[in-house]
């Protein structure tokens, strides 16, 4: 169901309509004399737009002196930072003195080491009052005790001999043996008799003491609290001070679909608001979108239904091209001609937040489509399908699609992967990065498939799994070479990439990797990367790390446990950007790694910089950094940073 609301006061109409008049009138003739593309926002020099900043590419050339070393923890080469009242996962939008962003409504619900405590507290007086009960029971021997009680001993030795003889659950760690026993007690047919015939002793002891049953219900409030993570519609914009990080004003926008807080892999905040210097846009994942005055001053706002029963939120970031806003969602209810299950790309107006065009071409909500231009100058944006969770979008494979004006939305050519499209692959998360004059995939994490962007036809296909890599040796305090390494399975999973001429990069999922492919000889480059930094600057290797996952309130509000991870866990990063020769990879502990693109070998010498956005253990982050104004714009989950002089 799609909403509009045209947010403006009578007495305002008309001058916004001239405005808007004006603006389209004179973006006529000043496209070409300040855009250094044919998709460049115009006038956005030391400017970042939208999530790829200028020119949607996430990469920017500058005569600015760029931060490339800096240390929150440290304060070092830091302008100022600012705690926020919720985590959020947009990535910052900012023009001249102003920043944009998005987070989760803030909450008032108690810090997470309160509602640790009450759970401890309520469970340990339980335990005793319990245990006192249990013993008292025995004693007195009734018959209906004595059933309960035996039933729940045996189902607890069966569970028990279940365990010690699953040979997969015995070779894990102590760690991952926690949340395996519960899976397991959940899901195997020993562990849900044995939760069964546990609830029953409970249940009888209980009522058979007032005083029992009194703590009891305590301890499942408290337990309650804790495990109760909070999920919203809306989310909220902000706008504040590039120079001194003061909020201006905040704003909601509305969406339909409630979202779980800071999942792992995006949420309602994972799009990147959009600003031209005069007007800012907001995209709600949740399903909602809204235009306002760089005042604050509500313009118009829409909300519409994402597709549900998948991970429904976005991996899709903002893109503004001309007059038009590009989203991702479901067809139109009125739209019989499109599956009503699947995602497309949507054009909206924005200026009135009217509906433009819907391309014919499916996309799915995993993908990070980008904008660009062909060999002939002619703006494009490319899409894909494909992915993990049952994505339903098909054909699997790409769509380049035309975003010139008489012939905007549709596909210029598709390319389908010759493996039958029930194998979907992963190739649709990738952030569709091109060029004149050709793409580069990653299909399946095995292998990078090069494709014609001007004709869709495959160029090469190359192994991404036999690899050098470059390993730190602790011992001697040097890198040593590893050739023709074969990586198997999920050894070679991506988080994030960025296509550099003839070269592929992606950071590594669930090793410290960041790989170099070069798409012309198909030369496979591992670089190790530190997991963390000591207190006097000296780098961790091979130690994985964690994090709390608690906000600038100390609340914990994710209720996926791999936000705890280690950096390099499953989850989807935000997309790396390039400065000038320098790409930044930013993983999830907020470790910033800065590379040279133009590195001879990727061995040391391409690690430029690692640097922090926190303190250790206390840092979270998964958005797109910023650059403008000669600062590095960056956030976490606790607070918003400029980095820079």
């Amino acid at each position: 169901m799609i909403s509009i609301n045209f947010g403006i006061k009578q007495n305002q109409h008309i001058s916004y309509r001239l405005i808007f008049v004006a603006i389209a009138f004179l973006g006529l003739f000043s496209c070409e004399q300040h855009r250094g593309s044919v998709v460049q926002v115009a006038d956005s020099e030391n400017q970042w737009p939208m999530s790829g900043g200028p020119d949607g590419s996430y990469k920017i050339k500058t005569d600015l002196k760029v931060p490339v070393e800096w240390s929150v923890r440290n304060n070092e080469n830091i302008k100022w930072k600012k705690s926020l009242p919720a985590g959020g996962q947009s990535g910052i939008a900012v023009w001249d003195n102003k920043l944009f962003f998005t987070i989760n409504p803030p909450l008032d619900t108690a810090p997470f080491s309160e509602l640790e405590s009450n759970y401890k507290d309520g469970k340990s007086n339980y335990d005793i009052v319990y245990a006192e009960a249990i013993n008292r029971l025995r004693k007195e021997g009734a018959p209906a005790f004595e059933k309960v009680f035996n039933r729940k001993n045996t189902a607890h030795n069966l569970f028990g001999a279940f365990l010690f003889s699953n040979e997969n659950y015995q070779k894990l760690s102590s760690e991952k043996k926690k949340a395996n026993y519960n899976r397991l007690l959940s899901r195997s047919k020993e562990g849900q008799l044995f939760s069964e015939a546990n609830k029953k002793l409970i249940d009888y002891v209980n009522s058979k003491s007032d005083t029992v049953l009194k703590q009891y219900n305590k301890f499942q409030e408290a337990e309650k609290a804790l495990k109760t993570r909070p999920a919203g519609t809306d989310v909220v914009l902000y706008c504040m001070d590039a120079n001194t990080g003061e909020t201006i004003w905040t704003k909601p926008v509305k969406g339909l679909l409630p979202s779980d807080y800071n999942y792992a892999f995006s949420d309602a905040t994972t799009p990147c608001p959009m600003t031209d210097g005069e007007f800012v846009w907001a995209i709600n994942a949740s399903g909602g979108m809204a235009c306002f005055s760089l005042k604050g001053e509500l313009v118009w706002e829409r909300t519409w239904m994402p597709t549900v029963g998948r991970p429904f939120n976005k991996q899709f970031d903002s893109v503004l091209f001309e007059d038009i806003i590009l989203n991702v969602e479901p067809p139109f209810e009125s739209d019989s001609t499109r599956i009503k299950d699947w995602n497309y790309l949507h054009a909206f107006n924005k200026y009135t937040g009217n509906h433009e065009w819907t391309t014919e071409a499916a996309i799915t909500h995993y993908n990070t489509p980008v904008i660009g231009e062909t060999f002939e100058g002619k703006p494009a944006i490319l899409i894909a399908r494909g992915g993990p969770h049952g994505v339903p979008e098909r054909p699997v494979g790409l769509s380049l699609i035309s975003l010139e004006q008489n012939n905007a939305g549709k596909a210029l050519w598709h390319w389908e992967p010759e493996a039958p499209n029930k194998l979907s692959g992963y190739g649709a998360l990738n952030t569709q990065h091109w060029d004149t004059e050709k793409i580069s995939w990653i299909y399946k994490c095995e292998e990078n498939l090069t494709v014609n962007s001007n004709t869709g036809e495959l160029i090469n296909q190359k192994p991404l799994n036999i690899v050098d890599q470059y390993i730190y040796d602790e011992a001697d305090k040097k890198f040593h070479i590893k050739e023709n390494v074969v990586l198997k399975n999920s050894e070679n999973e991506f988080h994030c990439n960025m296509a550099v001429n003839d070269y592929t990069f992606y950071m590594v999922m669930h090793k410290p990797f960041i790989a170099r492919h070069n798409i012309v000889t198909g030369k496979n480059e591992h670089l190790e990367l530190p997991h963390e930094k000591n207190a006097d600057g000296s780098f961790i290797w091979k130690t994985p790390q964690t994090n709390d996952g608690l906000n600038s309130k100390g609340q914990l509000h994710s209720n996926d446990t791999r936000v705890l991870g280690d950096g390099f866990q499953r989850s989807f990063l935000g997309s790396p950007v390039m400065i000038n020769n320098y790409i930044y990879f930013t993983n999830a502990v907020g470790m910033v790694y800065v590379i040279d693109a133009n590195a001879e070998r990727f061995d040391e010498t391409a690690l430029v910089a690692v640097n922090d956005l926190g303190e250790k253990g206390k840092t979270w982050t998964v958005n797109t950094l910023s650059f403008a104004n000669g600062h590095i714009y960056h956030r976490t989950l606790k607070e918003i940073i400029c980095i820079g002089e």
